[in-house]
């Protein structure tokens, strides 16, 4: 832990206010099929929320992300990295926030949101460094936002932070608890240690008939056959449906012009250095110079700006919020070394210098031909699964057995069986080809029951099953199992024999001999070590070193020693000192906030889980998959 918290004194903030804002919540079941078409895709509490409004949210966050990255994120990408999750995550916790707000009569009058969208620099001009609402407009266009979506946004935001701040808004840790976690991490501890063997505790013994069997009774639920299950099972996938499908070049055409502007065209940027004066001369004296020849560092050290400040790569039209500096700059007529300006525009006067063109870039239909082809194919795939699966449906709900349903429509059931919960036959033999999602249904409904339509791993289609026969476990016989007896009974004396050293050596050390004349009668010396909280040594299991640092000085311990081995370790706590803190003079109180942000990030995560299981989050995964495959 100490080792990140030097990096994360200096972020504290930025983190817990990132963590805030992207919370990671479980996926919930796949919803009944029968109904996905008339449901809602998103239901929290009262709150339903259409695809419409759900896709509506995905582009905006997807052409956000698009813009980061230079118009470079595609929609595979997107999926890939869970956008479509997230988005649907983000509108179920806003939904559940902005209920309880209501139920608990918090509230964010217009004016406490004027106030607000006021005091934010993005939206201030520069230059008189007052509110200017057209910047803010500029920038709400960019977004596809209305003055008043963005109010209403606001507003909520306001809202649940009022909520948030009243669950997590406490304050840093105690400085003792704060010190009492240094100390618990920088804590070592002196040892001297044993390791007790299989060939240090004595000659194995060999079983008797009756030993044996003995083991056996005793033991019979170590040696039940498992339970067994016969099914059959209904696949549709889109991949078969994907493999008969043809797209039409014409459907292909319509779908790259449509998109053509947003996804295959990347627009002309410049790079280009700008200044802004309060009035005209200054800007036409700055503009004179650098039409002389005065070099551009010169001008920006007398605005007391860097190059780098004055400087901006690679931009594009749309992103200089001022029209009139905009059109100056992407003029035809300015070329590479031009000046332009003054420039009268909405923060003064603007004096622009050219430094180079990126002219604009197509990607010709032949170029994402296949890369359409491929889109149009999945989602045809997809809009056949789903059909497929409501007439499975369909004929269900005429009293037709699944498996007749399917076999109506051309599918063509697979019966798997017997097989356990591991996917092995009678005998240990692995039964191929059973999707693990597949089993684990097929092991949770009761014999002669068929599943509701569940989802295949990575949406690759949906599948039903239906339980022919259920075999219930069973003692195998002795004469079956005697090897698997005689192996266990084997491992179980080693362990007793180690067992029995280790109460020798604990007993003598107790009895005030030390650790090294105890181990005298193996042949050993005690060996010594310092060992850290965190350790890991292989004589060391972690069980036994949190034993070690529950110790006191003096006492004796014994526990697993590390690995797979029934050895153990038995060890004598020699002092306990503390290594060099990496919390550095005066980072305490930091490290003291750190501690107590993470210990509110943690409530408001528990406390906003709390809420959708109370609320209610009711995801129709088949819908949601729908909009989102059909996403360009």
């Amino acid at each position: 832990m100490l080792k990140q918290v030097r990096g994360a004194l200096k972020t504290v903030v930025a983190a817990f206010v990132s963590l805030l804002l992207i919370l990671a919540f479980a996926a919930w079941g796949v919803p009944e099929m029968r109904t996905f078409v008339q449901r809602a895709p998103l239901k929290v509490g009262r709150d339903a929320f259409s695809a419409q409004t759900i896709q509506t949210e995905y582009n905006r966050t997807l052409n956000a992300r698009r813009r980061q990255e230079g118009g470079k994120f595609t929609q595979e990408q997107a999926v890939a990295e869970g956008l479509p999750d997230q988005v649907v995550d983000s509108i179920a916790t806003r939904s559940v926030l902005r209920q309880e707000a209501k139920k608990m009569g918090v509230a964010a009058p217009m004016q406490l949101v004027r106030t607000y969208l006021q005091s934010i620099d993005q939206f201030k001009n520069p230059v008189t460094g007052k509110f200017d609402e057209t910047t803010l407009r500029s920038i709400l266009a960019n977004n596809n936002l209305t003055a008043a979506q963005f109010q209403s946004m606001i507003q909520e935001d306001l809202i649940r932070d009022q909520l948030i701040g009243s669950v997590a808004a406490g304050p840093p840790v105690s400085m003792p608890f704060a010190n009492a976690l240094i100390l618990r991490e920088i804590e070592r501890r002196k040892v001297a240690y044993l390791t007790i063997t299989a060939d240090m505790a004595g000659k194995p013994a060999e079983p008797t008939p009756d030993a044996l069997k003995s083991y056996y009774e005793a033991h019979k639920d170590s040696f039940m056959a498992p339970e067994y299950r016969t099914f059959t099972v209904v696949e549709v996938k889109a991949s078969d449906f994907a493999k008969k499908i043809a797209a039409p070049e014409e459907e292909l055409r319509k779908a790259y012009e449509a998109n053509k502007a947003r996804l295959y065209e990347t627009p002309e940027t410049r790079t280009l250095y700008q200044f802004n004066y309060a009035d005209e001369a200054a800007a036409k004296a700055a503009a004179d110079e650098l039409r002389n020849g005065k070099p551009v560092a010169d001008i920006a050290a007398e605005k007391h700006m860097t190059l780098k400040e004055a400087t901006f790569t690679d931009i594009s039209r749309d992103a200089i919020l001022d029209k009139a500096v905009a059109d100056a700059a992407f003029s035809d007529k300015l070329k590479d070394g031009d000046v332009a300006g003054p420039i009268k525009g909405m923060f003064g006067y603007t004096v622009v210098k050219l430094v180079s063109v990126k002219p604009a870039e197509t990607k010709s239909f032949d170029e994402v031909k296949d890369e359409l082809a491929k889109q149009y194919t999945a989602q045809d795939a997809k809009k056949q699964v789903f059909d497929t699966v409501e007439k499975i449906e369909d004929g269900r709900d005429t009293g037709e057995p699944m498996v007749k349903a399917a076999e109506d429509i051309g599918l063509k059931p697979v019966q798997y069986g017997p097989v356990d919960s591991a996917s092995l036959a009678p005998g240990g033999g692995i039964v191929p080809d059973i999707p693990a999602e597949v089993l684990a249904e097929a092991f949770k409904i009761q014999e002669g029951e068929e599943s509701e339509a569940t989802a295949l791993a990575d949406d690759a289609g949906y599948f039903f099953v239906q339980v022919d026969e259920v075999r219930p476990p069973k003692l195998r016989p002795y004469d079956e199992v005697a090897d698997l007896v005689q192996s266990r009974w084997r491992a179980e004396e080693q362990k007793n024999r180690i067992a029995d050293a280790v109460r020798h050596v604990v007993d003598a050390v107790r009895s005030g001999k030390s650790l090294s004349d105890a181990a005298s009668p193996f042949n050993r010396v005690a060996l010594e070590k310092i060992l850290a909280r965190n350790a890991s040594d292989p004589a060391f299991s972690p069980d036994l070193v949190r034993k070690i640092f529950l110790a006191s000085k003096g006492d004796v311990v014994a526990g697993s020693a590390g690995g797979s081995t029934d050895a153990q370790t038995i060890a004598v706590i020699e002092d306990i000192g503390f290594a060099r803190s990496q919390i550095g003079p005066g980072e305490e109180e930091a490290f003291a906030r750190y501690v107590g942000e993470r210990y509110n990030q943690e409530i408001l995560e528990a406390y906003v889980e709390s809420l959708r299981k109370e609320y209610g989050v009711k995801v129709n995964k088949a819908a949601l998959t729908q909009i989102f495959n059909e996403q360009p």
